[in-house]
């Protein structure tokens, strides 16, 4: 008897092993992309800089993420919000094309994309969606 629970506790505790590790190369292509998500925006920063009218959009974005193989996170500087909702869909949509740019092919597009700035969502568009609802 005690040699079968044993067994089934080394199985299991197995089983975890393996679940975790799989969880966590998993979530290993994601931190790869958010990556290189911050460093193409830091380079398209530069470019804004040094060259007005190009990657402007990058002067509006503090950072864009995956949240989750599903979620885009663009967060925005404060000012964002005082623009008009055309510029707003615009610079959102420049950021998110930069999301496609990087991901790989293990990384299914996303089906949301929230603009956030400071930690309260402004803007919201789902794959349903045609245009960004803004807040």
């Amino acid at each position: 008897m005690h040699k079968k629970a044993l067994i089934i506790l080394l199985v299991l505790s197995f089983s975890l092993i393996l679940n975790i590790g799989n969880a966590n190369a998993k979530q290993q292509p994601l931190r790869r992309i958010n990556q290189q998500l911050t460093d193409n925006l830091e380079e398209h920063q530069e470019y804004a800089d040094s060259d007005p009218g190009n990657y402007d959009y990058a002067k509006h974005i503090q950072r864009i993420y995956y949240l989750n193989r599903k979620t885009i996170v663009i967060q925005v500087k404060p000012g964002f919000q005082e623009m008009t909702k055309n510029d707003k869909t615009s610079i959102s949509n420049q950021a998110a094309a930069l999301t496609r740019s990087v991901q790989s092919n293990d990384c299914s597009r996303p089906e949301t994309i929230k603009i956030k700035c400071s930690k309260k969502v402004i803007g919201l568009k789902k794959p349903t969606q045609k245009n960004y609802q803004w807040k």
